[in-house]
């Protein structure tokens, strides 16, 4: 027994966890790159950091994006960064984006070994 579940059962969970991991980590993925393609990475300041002329700020256009899929901003944000920093091509559907964030944030240690290039 494993907790109050058979060895068996612990497995099938197993199983069926690293499935939704690799579910909520590709959403999480597909939101990045919404808001990457809405909002792509600028300069500090933005092409038009004050939001004049009828247009959104950076923060603007990503708290839309957030509220209108029912995400918080700072989550959609977060992803938006993460998306950012790594390319499709290195993304790996079984390590979640939590993984990939964690990295991208420590980037000046070494990288961690399930990350690095296949």
């Amino acid at each position: 027994m494993i907790g109050s579940v058979t060895r068996d059962r612990y497995d099938e969970l197993v199983k069926q966890g690293r499935d939704w991991v690799a579910t909520m980590s590709g959403a999480q993925w597909r939101l990045g790159d919404a808001a990457l393609e809405i909002e792509p990475m600028r300069p500090y300041g933005g092409a038009n950091p004050s939001g004049k002329d009828d247009l959104f700020t950076v923060s603007e256009a990503i708290r839309m994006f957030a509220e209108d899929v029912g995400l918080a901003y700072t989550t959609v944000r977060s992803y938006r960064w993460v998306s950012s920093r790594w390319p499709k091509e290195r993304r790996r559907a079984d390590v979640s984006q939590w993984a990939f964030d964690v990295d991208s944030r420590w980037a000046f240690r070494p990288a961690l070994p399930y990350l690095s290039p296949m």
